[in-house]
């Protein structure tokens, strides 16, 4: 396991995203510290092409076997876990796109190995490493808010239609980090209304509800079916709310409301102190979420979005699906 910019990469899967990956850490690392397998011959051809100076494994076996510490599994997600494990195995450090697996039982098989292994696992929630949600993040903690309420998240659009895992594990995935990192730590139980518009066999909208400690509560819709592409994250405080919006195209970015409801004396009033919005930078969060990795592969730090973070989403997820073959009947987190 070499660290930092001494770090050899290989990544693990060229559709679209994963080649983005290759060509960020070629930026990063040098191209000749950089690789790929990709089992399909076609992909692999069409990468070759494109990215030519980029070394590339004829077999997985031959990428275990190298001198490549690090990779970054942008494989379906139905073989993270299988890739992961044997990777692990083979001594490698590994960013694993979200999810990090279909179910919690092959998401705790990674972190167990990873642990064992002393090994860097970190999980490609990258909204995690977006300046909005990390000032999000600072004025929750700074108490501006007050006590965080309840959270409500969208994230739709009419976009990739897939087969094997369903829009909460595509999509509300984003927001399930998001709320879980924000809170800081899992809900106690989750329940969900999902619809199969397509006829797939897998959700194409979901409507989910969690339970999280003292009461709060999150809200996540997503769907890969709808025709204006809407990411939307609003966290109410009983001082405060605060929300990162973005409509269409362009970058979000955060603003915090000072109005609410304070006593009166016919009831509750409504008052309006007016509203800020919190200045951040515009950066690339593919290449600053691979800044981390990179930064965790030479210090040995934990990630950001490490293994347990993984794992906590899956296993939010997991019991949203049960809900959701239950009619929405909440379903406990074990945990």
């Amino acid at each position: 396991m070499t660290g930092g910019r001494e770090a050899k990469v290989a990544v693990v899967g060229v559709g679209p995203w994963g080649f983005n990956h290759l060509e960020k850490l070629a930026a990063l690392l040098g191209p000749e510290r950089v690789a790929f397998y990709e089992p399909d011959a076609e992909r692999a051809r069409a990468a070759e092409e494109r990215y030519p100076i980029a070394a590339a494994f004829a077999a997985w076996e031959e990428f275990l076997e190298s001198d490549y510490g690090a990779a970054v599994l942008a494989a379906p997600a139905a073989r993270h876990a299988e890739l992961a494990l044997e990777a692990l195995a083979a001594g490698k450090d590994l960013l694993v796109e979200k999810p990090l697996a279909l179910a919690p039982a092959e998401a705790a098989d990674v972190v167990r190995l990873a642990e064992e292994k002393e090994a860097v696992l970190m999980v490609g929630h990258i909204l995690l490493f977006d300046p909005a949600f990390e000032a999000l993040k600072d004025v929750v903690a700074a108490g501006e808010l007050g006590e965080v309420k309840y959270i409500t998240a969208a994230r739709a659009k009419l976009g990739t239609v897939r087969l094997e895992e369903d829009v909460m594990f595509s999509l509300a995935a984003h927001d399930v980090a998001l709320a879980t990192w924000l809170l800081g730590g899992e809900p106690l139980s989750a329940s969900a209304v999902t619809v199969d518009a397509l006829g797939t066999g897998v959700a194409d909208a979901a409507f989910l509800n969690l339970s999280f400690p003292r009461g709060v509560t999150a809200h996540v819709w997503a769907s890969w079916l709808y025709p204006l592409e809407t990411r939307r994250f609003v966290a109410v405080g009983d001082e405060a709310m605060a929300a990162v919006i973005q409509e269409e195209k362009g970058r979000g970015g955060l603003t915090v409301y000072r109005k609410g409801t304070r006593p009166g004396e016919g009831g509750p009033e409504v008052y309006d102190d007016g509203s800020r919005v919190v200045e951040v930078p515009d950066v690339d969060l593919l290449e600053a979420e691979l800044e981390h990795f990179l930064a965790c592969l030479e210090t040995r730090a934990t990630p950001r979005a490490d293994g347990l973070q993984g794992l906590a989403v899956v296993r939010v997820l997991a019991a949203a699906q049960k809900s959701a073959r239950a009619s929405g009947a909440p379903v406990r987190i074990e945990g």
